[in-house]
This record gives structure tokens, sequence and C-alpha cells, in this order.
């Protein structure tokens, strides 16, 4: 996967510089104002992201913690004419899903987008997403669910070699004939 780093963006003006980053003609009507993204910004539920490749800025991505707080969105994923067809867009989401299932309590992944982004669509299908029935706001919904291992099934399995008053192995509290614990 190609090389980047997420720089997270809170002022006016590092928002506004983002505005240099251009998309192609027919993805401009699917991009947002930055003035919107900068007020957006501001709310605690929300961090905006810069993409660097090196010293240059190739795009951004905001990530939102949804009124459910084991639901996120990753939202405005915007890569750089440039930039694209390259890897960014699948690299930058897929790391954002990694720092999500690392969350606490996290549960599932959100992206809007809207209906007639076919990129868009593509991406997030071929990163797991499936699309819903239904739209917000004029934007197409996908979600990704997380699905996490019953860590008490290990705990509770009779065939554990540890001991259940302990929790420690028995094998670990003998010791050795040289004093070592095995």
């Amino acid at each position: 996967m190609p090389e980047f780093e997420l720089t997270e963006v809170k002022a006016l003006g590092e928002i506004f510089a983002l505005g240099r980053i251009r998309v192609k003609r027919e993805q401009r009507r699917f991009t947002k104002n930055l003035l919107i993204t900068y007020l957006q910004t501001r709310h605690p539920a929300v961090t905006t992201y810069r993409i660097d490749v090196g010293d240059a800025p190739i795009g951004y991505v905001m990530l939102v913690n949804a009124d459910n707080p084991s639901q996120w969105i990753i939202e405005r994923l915007t890569i750089g004419e440039a930039y694209q067809g390259q890897g960014y867009g699948y690299a930058v989401a897929d790391r954002l899903i990694d720092m999500i299932h690392d969350f606490d309590n996290s549960e599932m992944v959100i992206v809007r987008y809207k209906p007639n982004n076919e990129t868009a669509r593509r991406l997030f299908e071929r990163l797991g997403f499936v699309e819903q029935d239904k739209v917000f706001r004029g934007r197409q919904i996908a979600t990704l669910d997380f699905e996490f291992e019953d860590d008490a099934d290990e705990i509770d399995d009779p065939e554990s070699d540890s001991d259940s008053d302990t929790g420690q192995s028995q094998a670990a509290s003998v010791d050795d004939d040289n004093g070592h614990r095995g």
C-alpha cells in the first residue's frame, strides 16, 4: 500500500489550505464547501485529517463519532487528481477502519456518498461495506460491521489446562530440579 501520513487539521487556515487539492472536474459535484467542513470540524465528535505524502498534502478525510457512540462515520474522503488511481483512497479508508476497530466499544463504520458516485461505491464495496436501502440527506449509506471473537469462550473452556482457582497454568506453578519455574 502507498505510504502517507494523516495529520489532524483544526484551524481555519489549515482547512482552507485544503482547497488547493484539486479533484477531476466531474468529481467536483461530490465535494463540500470547505467553510462547512471547518464548521463541522469544530464539533467535538468530528476530526478532519489532511492526507500527506512527504511534504505534499494530497487529500483529506473526516472521521465522525456518530450519535450512537459505537458507530463511526468516514466522510469526505478526497484524493487530489494527481494521486488518484494509485491506491491512496483505499489505503486511507483501510487505516481509518483499523483505527476505529481499536477504539473501545466500536461496532460499526458508516460511509455516506452521493448515490451516483460510482468511484466511492466501488471503493467501499472493495473494503467490505454493504449498501443499505436508505439514503440520508441525499447520500447513500453503506456500513461495515465489526465481528469480535468472544473471549468468554476461552475462559469457560473446560478443556483449558488453567487452574480454575488461580487462573494460572498448573504447569507454571511447578519448580523443576534447578529451582526454575516451568
